[in-house]
């Protein structure tokens, strides 16, 4: 395919074309910092919060190659072009998901909304990763993907300090009923204050996505992809229908068999995690099963419109093949560097709990059981409410100080992601990939020691500085290894590979931390921190080819 020469654009043109990032991780700061608590507010526990969050790392292994391989053979000049189709209409979804998620009446509901939610941030995600590589030249794509980081720092740092500062103005002191209040028509513990930071990400992920979509026109394909695109598309169903038809093949089957085992063995449904171990092996052998089928039987033409169907699918399939080996490399190091993520986005806030509280899990223990038994209707003693209420008090600080801690290492991300190009260029990505993975296993190894909420902030310094390195170098990295034509299915797959490690923890995690970490927040943390010294030693062996190595910054910064 003939390789379109691409103009070089200078700061503002790539600072409007990255702008919807800002709201987009403005939804994933609120999922990263609000949804654990919230699940523990209506009632979760701890060994329960990694598969609750379940969600994030199934939509996330499934839309997003999905989406790219249909991104790759789109082209729609009515609806904004290539990409820009997928991310507005994952962001209005994300939008209604956010203002509906702090209304959530019990913890069913609220998983719920996170599955759709988490939909629409995936829908939206991948086709904007593969937009910053459409957009760039080799020599721009290292500032164009820290420009990324810059709004993904931007984007949570706002989401976490809305929690912390609406904590602070917002929060009603406990004086009367309180939680134990009587008049109120619904028992529901989730602060009212968190309300409004749901209803500013709402605003600013669709707000800042319709920015990007006004502000930045895509580049148009050649001729030849113009007959390459409507001869792939020919007598292939619509995108909507190809994407519920490939969920509805990939999940109808493997939940059908696992629901069977469960019936067959009830003892599983008193095991959730083992249930959902063994459904997502009926599913990576059902899509195996498929892909032989459809391949050895070309010549049926039912089997070959199933194919025409599922082929987003069978793209994505094909390409991993097909996969560099530096990706392969990149899926060692991110198996270790996104688990030990997920654990400290679920863990950081119970960790506070602890750690700079004194909630012990008898305490945790407790409070549960008041709650319940006042749900359920029994009169709850003056000691025991006084007791509770001081619980849910010292937990909702932890929460608007997770939101300070986690806004204070996205401030960073946002202050130092373009420094890092100069530094990339001088010294190579690769290193200052390595070095950034060992600041931030420094920084989660050493926070449960720190007892003073002030220096609490310092790790989050070095935490933001490889956070700023993990959201743009890898992807600057895979961008100038993949081939330009099938980059919106290889975006693809490296969120497969940030989602499988998430996937393994939420099935993994809540058996560790309760059998092997003494249920302990404190524990789940330090675990995290070993994990991302070990993706640390592995990234040494991410070694770009010599022409594809970084140049000096191809951009003037005003």
């Amino acid at each position: 395919m003939t390789k379109i020469t691409k103009p070089r654009l200078n700061f503002w043109q790539i600072w409007n074309m990255n702008v919807g990032f800002f709201g987009i991780q403005f939804s994933f700061g609120l999922q990263q910092t609000a949804v654990s608590p919230i699940f523990s507010f209506l009632g979760a526990h701890h060994d329960e919060l990694p598969l609750l969050n379940l969600a994030g790392p199934v939509t996330g292994l499934l839309i997003q190659p999905i989406i790219g391989a249909i991104s790759d053979k789109t082209w729609s000049p009515k609806w904004g072009g290539r990409r820009k189709p997928f991310f507005l209409i994952g962001a209005i979804l994300a939008s209604l998901c956010l203002f509906a998620f702090p209304f959530s009446p019990e913890l069913w509901f609220a998983v719920g909304l996170l599955w759709i939610l988490d939909a629409g941030n995936n829908t939206a995600m991948e086709p904007y990763r593969a937009f910053v590589g459409d957009k760039l030249p080799d020599s721009q794509l290292t500032f164009g993907y820290q420009m990324q980081s810059l709004f993904v720092g931007a984007g949570i740092t706002l989401a976490n300090l809305s929690l912390f500062m609406f904590q602070h103005w917002f929060s009603t002191p406990v004086e009367g009923g309180g939680i134990f209040d009587a008049a109120a028509e619904t028992v529901s513990s989730i602060p009212t204050w968190v309300y409004y930071s749901f209803f500013l990400g709402a605003l600013a992920s669709i707000g800042t996505v319709m920015w990007s979509v006004w502000k930045t026109p895509e580049i148009p394909p050649t001729d030849k992809e113009l007959e390459e695109i409507k001869k792939h598309n020919d007598g292939t169903p619509a995108p909507i229908i190809q994407i519920l038809s490939v969920l509805l093949v990939i999940f109808s089957v493997p939940l059908l068999l696992g629901y069977l085992v469960g019936e067959l063995f009830p003892q599983l449904w008193d095991n959730v995690n083992l249930w959902v171990i063994i459904v997502l092996v009926f599913a990576f052998a059902w899509l195996f099963m498929l892909y032989r089928i459809i391949k050895n039987n070309t010549s049926n033409r039912s089997i070959k419109k199933l194919g025409d169907t599922l082929d987003p699918l069978l793209e994505a399939a094909e390409a991993i093949g097909v996969m560099p080996g530096f990706l392969w490399k990149l899926a060692a190091v991110y198996l270790f560097q996104w688990y030990a993520l997920f654990v400290y986005w679920q863990f950081m806030p119970p960790m506070l709990r602890t750690s700079l509280f004194g909630i012990s899990n008898e305490d945790n223990e407790k409070f549960e059981s008041i709650m319940t038994s006042f749900r359920e209707g029994a009169e709850i003693s003056a000691q025991d409410q006084s007791f509770a209420q001081n619980i849910q008090s010292l937990a909702e600080q932890a929460l608007g100080h997770a939101g300070l801690m986690n806004g204070t290492y996205n401030f960073v991300t946002m202050i130092v992601a373009l420094a890092l190009v100069p530094m990339a260029a001088r010294i190579g990505s690769k290193l200052v990939y390595v070095v950034c993975l060992f600041l931030t296993g420094i920084a989660m190894l050493s926070m449960p020691f720190i007892t003073d909420k002030w220096l609490l902030l310092a790790p989050m310094v070095l935490f933001g500085i490889g956070w700023a390195a993990m959201m743009g170098i890898p992807y600057a990295m895979v961008s100038k290894v993949i081939p330009e034509e099938r980059r919106g299915v290889y975006m693809g797959i490296v969120n497969m590979m940030i989602v499988i490690p998430m996937l393994i923890q939420t099935v993994s995690f809540g058996p560790i931390i309760k059998n092997v970490l003494d249920n302990n927040a404190v524990n789940a943390i330090l675990f995290g921190g070993v994990f991302f010294v070990i993706a640390g030693v592995l990234a040494m062996r991410l070694n770009l080819p010599k022409d594809k190595l970084d140049s000096a910054m191809d951009v003037e910064i005003p």
